[in-house]
């Protein structure tokens, strides 16, 4: 829902032509801003291993602050919105975006809602207001950030999957998933973003070495489940199921080599359905005595019931 209303306000508000012009045939697709951080078109030519991809990635992911279907009026719609690459140089747009589909309103009954606030996150770790009681608050944009760069502490971890994960291997949906199967898929997520959004991107196609390391790390606790999840395409006017597996991986050996692969699948997610929020995965310590707590799980303040939150590649809104 959240996706969708952007991409028309987003529309709206930047295109130049009519509503009929398809982006794919519209001379302006190359530079037109709702392409560029919307629906991406690539006119180039695609390297080998990823010429089966369906689509182009999207260089941005929505998350919801929770997972509630039914908000009562008055109630708070939070969520985050992560851009990465050069989506990054669209923030301003991407808040626009935002102020004009509460305008517009949400779902089938197009109910409306006011953005109250937006708080970016600059790359020191800092929050700044660029957006309260509905005015700017000096520049509504930061610079990106990146991966923390932190290695994995000891020898295991415990790998959380928070949203229905969806990873196809060869040609199946599968409900469980070993850790050299895991590494790949992560790899591929990192190799897709950066070789169709980030400039100048450098990328080692050759991943022996990787998966082969991968193969030494031990499935200690696998414990995942399968979770059906619809959602409603107003293109095809249908319910399409998005399920994926969510639950725990518990992994053992040396980490060091797969840290900023890992650090980067939190922030770039997993799978298929990533613009929607699916295939979110953060890391937990098997060690720490302390219960698990979601890092999207952020403490509001009296000000915020949307939040900005960059991790470059990227960006939250």
């Amino acid at each position: 829902m959240l996706r969708g209303a952007f991409g028309h306000a987003l529309r709206k508000a930047v295109c130049v032509a009519t509503p009929e012009q398809p982006c794919a045939t519209c001379l302006l697709r190359n530079d037109c801003y709702h392409t560029l951080l919307f629906e991406p078109i690539f006119e180039g030519t695609v390297p080998a291993p990823l010429a089966d991809l369906p689509i182009i990635p999207r260089s941005y992911i929505f998350e919801p602050a929770n997972d509630a279907r039914h908000l009562e009026a008055g109630d708070p719609l939070e969520f985050d919105l992560l851009l990465f690459g050069r989506a990054t140089d669209l923030q301003l747009y991407a808040l626009l975006a935002c102020e004009r589909m509460a305008v517009a309103g949400l779902g089938r009954n197009r109910v409306p809602f006011r953005l109250e606030s937006a708080l970016v996150q600059t790359p020191d770790g800092s929050w700044r207001v660029v957006l309260g009681d509905g005015r700017m608050r000096g520049r509504g944009s930061t610079r990106p950030s990146y991966p923390s760069d932190d290695p994995i502490p000891g020898r295991s971890a415990v790998l959380h999957f928070l949203t229905p994960t969806r990873l196809r291997i060869k040609d199946d949906q599968v409900e469980t998933v070993n850790f050299p199967e895991l590494a790949a898929a992560m790899a591929r997520r990192v190799f897709e973003v950066a070789f169709f959004h980030v400039q100048d991107a450098v990328l080692d196609w050759n991943l022996d070495r990787l998966l082969a390391e991968a193969h030494q790390i031990e499935l200690v606790r696998c414990d995942l489940h399968w979770h059906d999840w619809e959602r409603y395409n107003a293109d095809q006017h249908t319910l399409m199921n998005m399920g994926g597996f969510l639950g725990t991986v518990e992994i053992a050996g040396d980490l060091a080599p797969f840290a900023s692969l890992l650090r980067a699948t939190e922030i770039l997610h997993l799978g298929r359905g990533t613009p929607f929020g699916l295939g979110r995965m953060v890391i937990n310590s098997p060690e720490s005595e302390a219960p698990f707590v979601d890092p999207g799980s952020r403490e509001r303040t009296p000000i915020g019931d949307v939040y900005y939150h960059p991790l470059d590649p990227g960006f939250f809104l």
